[in-house]
């Protein structure tokens, strides 16, 4: 018998210690309305990972927890589809998620949707709409979950495992280089809020991650005020909710100096302000 062919769409799911989310991820992969897929659970340093018996599900494992973009990075380097898609071991796909991936990849090299919380409801949480070039406007705003995003899976970028959080930040800065975008408006990406720990959540890495990307990428962003200011202006946020005043000053100094804004003199003007007392 000769190989077997190789699927179109590779879906790449880190996950850790979450058996009930996990199991709910990849029911919403198995009821997808077009079925020429694999999905690479990647199990990052979680030994107790169970799946679906379905020939289209396979497990990869690192012995010790890496973090979200090692993980990912370990899934790419499995997947064998002609295209790649991510999905959170937190997260849903909508049922056409993969038929909605199509439809923006036979009009560009990398196809976005729409996505929106299933458990807030109402209308979509990101619905920009990133036509053609997109690599100046991608970090001038917040970006999409890397869910959100299908292209040429050897066009996709590895992840920088340098980074524990907004790793995906600093990855759309590299994968919207790859080619023109097409954004289909339909949601295809369902966000889950639940009280545990997101993967990349913690402020504090946050915090320091994107100054990092700020640093890494210091050319693009000096050719790029609009995105610097933006970036500038999270790390101020991030900071004030940290109560590092001197960070967050200096940050939103920054943003204001390439972008000025009443908006932006109104934060700077709150960091001056005493701290709310907390209740």
């Amino acid at each position: 018998m000769g190989a077997k062919a190789a699927p179109l769409f590779s879906i790449v799911l880190p996950t850790y210690k979450r058996p009930a989310l996990l199991g709910e991820a990849i029911a919403s992969v198995l009821h997808q309305s077009m079925g020429d897929f694999e999905c690479i659970v990647v199990a990052d340093g979680d030994p107790d990972v169970r799946v679906t018996s379905d020939p289209r599900i396979r497990v990869v494992a690192s012995e010790r927890r890496e973090g979200a973009a090692s993980a990912r990075n370990l899934g790419l380097r499995a997947a064998r589809g002609r295209y790649v898609t991510f999905l959170d071991d937190d997260d849903l796909f909508a049922v056409d998620r993969l038929q909605v991936a199509l439809e923006g990849l036979d009009r560009a090299p990398m196809a976005l949707c729409w996505r929106m919380s299933v458990t807030r409801g109402g209308a979509p949480r990101w619905n920009d709409v990133l036509n053609g070039d997109i690599s100046r406007r991608i970090v001038t705003a917040p970006v999409p979950n890397v869910g959100q995003v299908a292209l040429q899976r050897r066009d996709a970028p590895l992840f920088d495992a340098r980074f524990r959080a907004s790793e995906d930040v600093e990855w759309w800065i590299r994968a919207a280089q790859v080619g023109a975008a097409a954004t289909v408006p339909k949601v295809g990406y369902l966000l889950r809020d639940h009280p545990g720990e997101r993967q990349t959540g913690r402020l504090g890495d946050r915090l320091e991650s994107r100054v990092l990307i700020l640093e890494t990428h210091a050319g693009y962003f000096a050719s790029n005020p609009e995105a610097a200011a933006y970036q500038w202006r999270r790390v101020g946020g991030m900071a004030g909710a940290l109560g590092v005043r001197e960070v967050q000053r200096k940050a939103l100094r920054k943003s204001l100096k390439l972008r000025p804004s009443v908006r932006g003199l109104a934060h700077l003007a709150g960091s001056y302000l005493p701290r709310r007392a907390s209740r």
